[in-house]
C-alpha cells in the first residue's frame, strides 16, 4: 500500500492540501467518494506529524472508514464508541461502553493516539470534562510509596466498589498488603503487593483462576463511569445541596410536579447515605457544570476531518430530534428535571467550537455551504475514478 500512498504526492491538489494543512489553514476537497477519503486520510497520516481526528456521520460509516484505513496503513484505528444514558432506575447497569470511551478519551487527552475516528453520536454526547478525568486518574508505579487508606478513598471517589474478590472492571479488593483492582484502562485486573507503604511488585492476573499472568511496573487507574457523583466540585455533600435546592424550587411552583419531587427525594436519600445510584446520568449537569463533549479532548494541533459534512449536519438534526422525544417521555414520567436536560451538542455548538482549528472538509459534491465560524481557506476539486 505504500505505493498507493506515495503516488498521492504526484497529484498537485494533494500537495496543495498538504501545504495548506501544515500551515494550520482549513481546506475543502470535493468530488471524492468514501474510499478516496480514506486514501487521502491515510496519505496525510503518513506525510504529516499532526494528529488527525476523523468525524463520520454514524457508527456504520466509522467502522467502514476503520476497515479501509486498516487496508491502507496496516493498523487498527480506534473508533470512539457512543453510549446509552442511564436515566431509568435499574438494578444492574453495564458500564462497558463508558469504560471504553473513558479509556480512549484519556488517550486522546494525552496525545497517545495520533489517528482517531468518531461518529457524530459519540462526538456530541456530554461527558466528563478533561480536567476532571485527568485529576481523578492516577498511576500505580512499583517502588513508589502509597498509603492504602488514601488509595481506597481515591478508588471510591472514582466509582470503584469494594468486594471480596475482583472479577470485573470497577472492582477492588484488599487482603492484608495486597490490593487487587480492575481499571478500565487495563485488559486484565491488577494485583499490587505492598511492603509496608511501598509498592513492591505488581502484575496482571486472570480473574477466573486468580493467578498472576504477567508482571508490570506501571498501570493507570481510570474512573469506572462517565458520571461520578463524588466528582462534584464539593463532593457528595455539594450534590446533595444542589438536589435540595432543586427540590425547593420545584415545591415553589404553582403546580409542583410531585412525581419528579418524589424521584429527586429518593435520589437525594441515596446520595446522603452513600448508596450507589445507577441513574446518576440524571444529574450530569449538576456534577459537571461545564457542558463538555469529546471535542474538548481533541488536541489543539489536530486536523479535524469532516466526512461529508452535509450528512453530518442532517445526522446532528436527527439526533437532536430523537433525544428530544426521549427526554419528553422522561419529563412526563417525572424521571428527570427539565433544567438538567442538556445532554447533547447541536450542530451550531460544534461549529462554534471549531473556530480557530484546522478543519478538512471531504465532500462528494461541490457547492456545499460551509460553517461561517471556520470556512475553508482553500477549495480543491478533485476527480476520482472508481474501479
Amino acid at each position: 500500500m505504500d505505493k498507493l500512498l506515495s503516488v498521492l504526492k504526484t497529484i498537485p491538489e494533494y500537495t496543495a492540501l498538504l501545504n495548506c494543512l501544515q500551515q494550520g489553514q482549513s481546506a475543502a476537497v470535493t468530488g471524492i467518494g468514501q474510499i478516496n477519503r480514506s486514501h487521502l486520510i491515510a496519505g496525510l497520516y503518513q506525510h504529516t506529524e499532526q494528529p488527525i481526528i476523523i468525524i463520520c456521520q454514524d457508527e456504520m460509516a466509522a467502522k467502514r472508514t476503520q476497515e479501509e484505513l486498516r487496508a491502507f496503513l496496516n493498523m487498527t484505528v480506534p473508533v470512539l464508541p457512543a453510549r446509552e444514558l442511564t436515566l431509568y432506575d435499574s438494578a444492574v447497569v453495564s458500564r462497558e461502553w463508558e469504560q471504553k470511551r473513558l479509556r480512549q478519551l484519556y488517550d486522546l487527552s494525552r496525545g497517545a493516539s495520533r489517528l482517531h475516528i468518531l461518529s457524530w453520536e459519540a462526538l456530541s454526547q456530554r461527558t466528563m470534562p478533561p480536567a476532571i478525568l485527568l485529576r481523578s486518574a492516577f498511576s500505580l508505579i512499583t517502588g513508589q510509596v502509597y498509603q492504602l487508606d488514601h488509595l481506597i478513598s481515591r478508588l471510591t471517589e472514582a466509582g470503584y466498589s469494594r468486594c471480596s474478590m475482583v472479577e470485573g472492571p470497577g472492582q477492588f479488593a484488599i487482603r492484608g498488603g495486597i490490593l487487587d483492582v480492575y481499571s478500565p484502562a487495563a485488559d486484565l485486573p491488577i494485583r499490587a503487593e505492598f511492603f509496608g507503604d511501598e509498592l513492591d511488585t505488581m502484575g496482571y492476573f486472570d480473574p477466573d483462576t486468580q493467578r498472576r499472568t504477567e508482571n508490570i511496573d506501571e498501570v493507570v487507574i481510570l474512573p469506572v463511569g462517565e458520571t461520578q457523583p463524588r466528582l462534584h466540585p464539593q463532593g457528595l455533600d455539594g450534590l446533595c445541596a444542589d438536589l435540595r435546592n432543586l427540590i425547593a424550587r420545584q415545591r415553589r411552583r404553582k403546580t409542583p410536579n410531585e412525581v419528579l419531587i418524589n424521584t429527586l427525594e429518593k435520589d437525594l436519600e441515596k446520595y446522603s447515605n452513600g448508596i450507589h445510584n445507577p441513574a446518576s446520568d440524571r444529574y450530569m449537569a449538576l456534577i459537571y457544570r461545564e457542558n463538555t463533549t469529546a471535542v474538548s479532548y481533541i488536541p489543539e494541533n489536530a486536523v479535524i476531518v469532516l466526512c461529508d459534512q452535509g450528512n453530518l449536519h442532517r445526522t446532528a438534526r436527527t439526533r437532536i430530534e430523537e433525544m428530544g422525544l426521549q427526554l419528553d417521555s422522561l419529563l412526563q414520567s417525572g424521571l428527570i428535571a427539565g433544567e438538567l436536560c442538556d445532554y447533547v451538542w447541536q450542530w451550531e455548538d460544534f461549529c462554534q467550537s471549531m473556530t480557530g482549528k484546522t478543519v478538512l472538509y471531504l465532500d462528494s459534491f461541490s457547492g456545499t455551504s460551509y460553517p461561517d465560524e471556520n470556512p475553508p481557506k482553500t477549495l480543491l476539486p478533485m476527480s476520482a475514478k472508481q474501479l
